[in-house]
């Protein structure tokens, strides 16, 4: 053999040894070292820098890099759950027996061993479509699937600390908003969590560059070559070894070849041996502290997450359920005695499938601690990830749907929602708000009497902002904002550097121009099938003063007394055909309208339901004009005031009072002004759609709807809707008992009343029958008399006998 052979062969010999060495010395066997090479990636250790920092409570859970994977953990964990069950319960195991093994199965997706990784892309440079993207970010996870990966939306400003200052520069430029998160799991004795990302990235045909690659175990010098020298790479705990100590180790293998190989290569190789010996004794403490370490995060995350999501899923099951008493007869009907809510206990047996922990319930006391929160379609979306469709917006929910099927616990409802990968709020916060803002609203526009919802901002009115009662709630508070907001609207329509503003400004006429616009109710599309109420279209109206007044059979006040009638006619025509149709757009479909539009729709819902509690016995009733807004007040420190003096600010600094000063020939100056209005929601009108049209039209919404009582339910791409059954209907209980009427009372008491009355003819019987003297009963039955006992007197017959003829001969003395 060749010098030159003897040295490969050598270092060949080496770097199998090498490999053997690291991957049988590690403490315990893992899944992403199970063939990997040795080495590891230089990056930012962000434990350590956490320790020194303490900006996140839990690094796992709350920092934005390594967030998507620690939800991903979480979805797979709800995935093995079900499976667990589902499993168990084929096997003919009990209940107990079954959630025991699920937990267990589901804790798999939280060992150290499982490595997660997790890498930032830039959205633009992903060559798929937003309805692509949408289905991507839906991909359901499954117990038996190969891979475990996930796409998620991460907020540009949260993980820009973390990028490099060249890109980061270039997405600020470019004004970019959100980054795509791609995280993975690995497989076991397969591929790396960074080898599953590449394999996913090679099927959606993404060939872009990583910003940055996050792994909870610092990435080997394998995983470490899937990223360009610019890319930063970020870890939890360091393993194995860095890329720095590979080149130190494999120069000291070459130097010791060069030393010793005039010995032979027996020399040598025992020499290197040695040499990678110490290597791994150096290794394998560093591996064991970090498993440790991971699995002591791990542990805790999950903990919380678990929390977390119980009380998520608590929050999700109140809306429609009123704070204090509940709905009529909760306590008997829907929940156990001594309960203090009016969501009902327990759970069916499709909610033990997907609900992986016991969850705090309204309703449980002592003896039912510990029961789940029965799983519902609003429920899951909120609170378990992978349960719902990817991609919901859950600023946009919106409810659509209520009824009342008189079990007296409370009612079904759902919401639907846009499925926006890109542009939507994933928040869970942000579902649990609209939620509640619409349950809270309903209730209040069934408490107030309709006269009293309408808000007024007019700088000349500081009394008459709002309704002292409806100004305590979130609904007021809402409406007197959109009345605000409504205002700046039309200050930038008819703004004179606008295009439309130019438009308006250049066929305005005359001196003055004070314009006032009321947002109101427009006919609601709506389908009522018994006690179930579909709103298929709820738009709102703006009208100008003049017709708003019109209608309601009173003149509106002079906006411009000097102004001639046919001047101000002209003009606020042009503000009716330019301006409105644009404003009226904006409030039924801009972002910054969504809670006006979420509280008008509950108002559509409540009218509906006040019309349904004259016809039968309701849930909620007894709530209807009592004018106690307790239960719903605002938990803002929010007032009236604060909105008005915000509008008189405003109005004042000429923010939407806009002015327009023109040089005519004559040399005169001409200003034109801009002025005020409301919000009135005291009239509701309803178009009903016919069954027929419903069914053409609607084919599928109502199977949707149902289906959403119980879990997402995905219409399409673009909506999902989400829902719930009423408390009794999603504890698995049936329809309470109703009142029961004379005749029915009547033949349940009788079979009681037959049986008591057998008992005292048997009774009566035995007594007349009984051995020895005879009673008293028997001998006035019979006729006869027994002798008298002499040393016990007269029988008490004898004595009735004696005392009467005493009555009859006083002077009787024998």
């Amino acid at each position: 053999m060749t010098l030159a052979g003897s040295r490969a062969w050598l270092r060949g010999l080496t770097a199998l040894a090498l490999l053997l060495a690291v991957f049988f010395g590690t403490g315990q066997p893992t899944i992403a070292d199970d063939h990997r090479p040795p080495g590891a990636a230089e990056g930012r250790n962000l434990y350590d820098e956490n320790k020194e920092s303490r900006r996140y409570a839990n690094l796992l859970l709350d920092h934005p890099l390594l967030s998507p994977i620690t939800e991903l953990r979480m979805a797979l964990s709800n995935v093995l759950f079900t499976a667990g069950i589902e499993a168990a319960l084929k096997e003919g195991k009990g209940r107990g027996e079954a959630l025991a093994d699920a937990e267990q199965m589901s804790d798999e997706a939280f060992v150290e061993f499982r490595n997660g990784a997790s890498e930032l892309f830039d959205s633009r440079q992903i060559k798929l479509s937003e309805k692509d993207l949408n289905k991507l970010a839906s991909k359901e996870l499954t117990a038996d699937a190969k891979m475990a990966w996930t796409l998620k939306r991460v907020p540009f400003k949260d993980v820009a600390p973390f990028l490099n200052p060249e890109v980061r520069a270039e997405l600020e430029r470019a004004g970019v908003e959100q980054l795509i998160a791609l995280s993975a799991l690995n497989i076991r004795k397969d591929l790396h969590s960074e080898d599953v990302i590449d394999s996913v990235k090679k099927e959606l045909g993404i060939d872009a560059q990583a910003l940055t690659g996050t792994s909870e175990r610092q990435q080997c010098d394998e995983c470490a070559g899937h990223y360009s020298p610019e890319t930063p790479t970020f870890f939890v705990g360091e393993y194995d070894a860095s890329v720095k100590q590979m080149e130190q180790l494999n120069a000291r293998i070459i130097k010791l070849e060069e030393q010793y190989g005039k010995l032979g290569p027996q020399e040598v190789l025992r020499r290197q041996k040695l040499e990678i010996e110490k290597f791994q004794a150096d290794v394998k403490p560093r591996n064991n502290s970090t498993s440790s370490l991971l699995r002591r995060e791990l542990d805790k995350t999950h903990d919380i997450m678990k929390a977390r999501r119980a009380g998520i899923a608590d929050k999700a099951a109140t809306p429609f359920t009123t704070p204090k008493a509940g709905p009529k007869d909760t306590l008997k009907k829907g929940c156990s005695k001594g309960g203090t809510g009016s969501q009902a206990p327990g759970a069916n047996a499709q909610g033990l499938l997907i609900m992986p922990v016991a969850r705090a319930n309204p309703c449980r006391n002592e003896a039912n601690q510990g029961k789940a929160t029965p799983s519902t379609g609003l429920v899951d979306a909120l609170s378990l990830p992978g349960a719902a469709p990817g991609g919901i917006d859950f600023s946009s929910m919106e409810l659509r749907y209520l009824s009342d099927p008189g079990d007296g616990s409370g009612l079904q409802y759902s919401f639907s929602a846009d499925r926006d990968f890109m542009k939507g709020d994933p928040r869970t916060s942000t579902g649990l708000t609209a939620a509640d803002q619409t349950s809270d609203a309903f209730f209040v526009w069934l408490a107030l009497n309709p006269t009293s919802f309408w808000v007024n901002l007019n700088p000349n009115e500081p009394d008459r902002i709002v309704d002292h009662r409806l100004g305590q709630t979130d609904a007021g508070r809402i409406m007197l904002e959109a009345d605000l907001r409504m205002k700046k609207t039309i200050g930038k329509l008819i703004h004179p550097k606008s295009r439309t503003g130019r438009e308006f400004w250049g066929r305005v006429t005359g001196d003055c121009m004070s314009y006032r616009t009321w947002i109101l109710s427009a006919p609601a599309s709506v389908h009522q099938d018994g006690d179930a109420l579909y709103i298929l279209d709820a738009p709102l109206d703006v009208q100008m003063e003049t017709m708003y007044m019109e209608a309601r059979g009173k003149a509106a006040a002079a906006g411009c007394p000097r102004t001639d009638k046919a001047t101000e006619e002209r003009n606020e025509d042009l503000f009716r055909t330019l301006i409105l149709p644009k404003l009226r757009h904006a409030i039924n479909y801009a972002p910054e309208y969504a809670e006006l539009r979420r509280v008008y729709l509950a108002r559509v819902a409540a009218e509906w339901y006040r019309g349904l509690s004259q016809s039968k016995d309701t849930a909620y009733g007894d709530l209807v004009d009592k004018g106690d807004v307790t239960d719903w007040q605002t938990e803002t420190d929010w007032k009236p005031t604060d909105t008005f003096d915000r509008y008189v600010d405003s109005y004042s600094k000429g923010e939407f009072k806009v002015t327009e000063e023109e040089q005519r020939g004559d040399g005169r100056v001409y200003v034109r002004t801009y002025s005020y209005g409301g919000v009135d929601l005291s009239k509701i009108a309803m178009s009903k759609v016919s069954n027929d049209r419903f069914t053409a039209e609607h084919a599928t919404l109502a199977e949707d709807i149902d289906r959403s009582l119980n879990a997402p339910s995905a219409a399409g791409d673009d909506t999902v809707w989400l829902g719930a059954p009423t408390p009794r209907q999603a504890a698995g209980l049936g329809p309470p008992e109703g009142p029961l009427s004379t005749g029915e009372v009547t033949l349940r008491l009788l079979p009681v009343a037959l049986a008591l009355l057998g008992v005292l003819l048997w009774w009566r019987r035995r007594r007349l029958n009984a051995p020895g003297v005879p009673s008293s009963l028997r001998l006035a039955a019979t006729g006869t008399h027994s002798p008298p006992d002499a040393r016990s007197g007269p029988s008490p017959l004898r004595r009735t006998a004696v005392a009467k003829r005493s009555r009859e001969n006083p002077h009787n003395t024998s």
